[in-house]
């Protein structure tokens, strides 16, 4: 199995797209934190901020689909550039008085912001999965986890730390802007677009050789990817998987205050552990599904399933035992908080692996294309959730009801990733043996000195 070292170019590479991924992430997270603010200066209802959430990743994850068709046709190393330019000066904008004197503003400057976020998803994986051979892909990606890991829980942060301050909630969005603005700079001299195919077996040494893997997506391609059964049923698990990540990071601390009586230190404590929960597992999980899915591929989905419904059943203990503010010190407090640290290790399972199955499985000049479709069935529950919660607050439901409503979608995420099991080696396997194919056409095309006409 392939092995090729990343330079130090490559390296520096992916640290300035973790250091990206995490900014663009922490933006999307400033938002939940200071609901109550917004609903306040805006004069609406805290209901209505659900829908703003909702437009946000729902527009960006629509319009992924256009530059992961892109990355695989052009430079994904511009695209990038573009995508987080697009995303990060109107998330400055939204921190300037100037730009957001109303509701309708403020909503329109999240929604470019928005297509930022979504573009840059199926770029950076597309980049990793040519820089990273299948035996480090599910670390590689979960690095980029890690990243959105760490922004998910910095961004009510940085949300807390502005309200403190006298300029108010716009400050999140101008320190979570900024970095961004001269990392991206570097990266235009920095990275480089890593050969296409660079990283498997079948053509690596082929590439070193100076042979290129010149495969473009067509649109017809699309049956390919959609005939592929692994591929459809991690769309579909994304579905009801990220409905309750819609609807938990908008509205969880709002919902420890308001409903459990925690003060915003110890709702936002609860939601940090949750969050380095994730980020620990997100490394443990990545570590061990390298090793699982090299040993037999169906054995990471197996993890993957079983991790989904102890995280589920622990998530629902979380939320629902009865333990108050008075009664969160000592031995109380240790259990409580282990359990949240505990739950984020174990819901992370499929966040950490699912990303370099797509890997594993798919074409390299599908993968751009692949993960836009995926980032759009991924971000359907995650975008639907916010406004979904707004409108079940809005009519009546406890706020209660509606977070044990959101986690129960995680049971049939489950349910569809268990099936993987069952399809996940075929279909590695029919990707290896077209990748035999392509390099022997290669090497026949050398041989004969002509351009191999199906390569071109």
């Amino acid at each position: 199995m392939s092995d090729i070292k990343m330079s130090i170019g490559d390296k520096i590479t992916l640290g300035l797209l973790v250091s990206m991924s995490f900014f663009l992430m922490c933006d999307l997270y400033i938002t939940p934190g200071i609901v109550t603010e917004l609903a306040a200066e805006y004069h609406v209802a805290e209901s209505n901020i659900g829908y703003v959430g909702s437009a946000f990743v729902l527009i960006g994850a629509i319009i992924s689909i256009f530059f992961g068709y892109m990355a695989d046709k052009a430079s994904r190393k511009r695209l990038l550039v573009a995508t987080v330019l697009i995303g990060e000066i109107p998330c400055f904008m939204t921190g300037l008085p100037f730009f957001t004197p109303d509701l309708k503003s403020f909503f329109i400057l999240r929604i470019l912001t928005g297509i930022g976020v979504g573009g840059i998803y199926p770029l950076t994986f597309s980049l990793i999965s040519d820089y990273f051979s299948a035996r480090h892909r599910a670390f590689a990606s979960a690095t980029i986890d890690i990243a959105w890991g760490l922004g998910m829980m910095a961004g009510p942060m940085l949300a807390a730390f502005a309200v403190s301050t006298g300029y108010g909630w716009r400050l999140a969005y101008i320190l979570a802007a900024l970095p961004n603005l001269p990392i991206a700079l570097i990266f235009i001299f920095v990275a480089r677009d890593p050969e296409r195919g660079r990283t498997e077996d079948a053509l690596e040494a082929l590439i070193q050789d100076g042979l290129a893997y010149s495969q473009k997506i067509k649109l017809s391609d699309f049956k390919i990817i959609f005939k592929t059964r692994t591929n459809l049923l991690l769309f579909l698990q994304g579905i009801p998987g990220c409905i309750p990540w819609g609807i938990l990071p908008f509205w969880i601390i709002t919902f420890m205050e308001t409903q459990r009586g925690f003060t915003k230190i110890q709702a936002t404590t609860i939601w940090e552990l949750f969050g380095i929960g994730t980020v620990t597992g997100g490394i443990l999980w990545a570590i061990l599904g390298d090793k699982l899915f090299n040993k037999k591929p169906s054995y990471l989905p197996m993890v993957c399933t079983a991790g989904v419904f102890i995280g589920t059943i622990m998530m629902f203990g979380l939320l629902n035992i009865p333990i108050s503010p008075q009664t969160l010190t000592g031995l109380w407090a240790i259990g409580f908080f282990t359990m949240a640290f505990m739950t984020g290790i174990f819901i992370s399972v499929p966040s950490s692996n699912n990303k370099a199955i797509l890997m594993n499985i798919n074409r390299p000049e599908h993968r751009g294309s692949v993960f836009a479709v995926f980032n759009i069935t991924d971000n359907i529950g995650k975008g639907i959730g916010p406004a979904l919660g707004g409108i079940l607050l809005s009519s009546g439901y406890t706020f209660t009801f509606m977070m044990n409503f959101a986690i129960s979608w995680w049971i049939l995420c489950a349910a569809i990733f268990s099936l993987i099991i069952f399809t996940i080696t075929s279909d590695r396997q029919r990707l290896l043996d077209h990748l035999d194919i392509k390099a022997k056409e290669m090497s026949k095309g050398t041989m004969s000195g002509k351009e191999n006409p199906t390569m071109a």
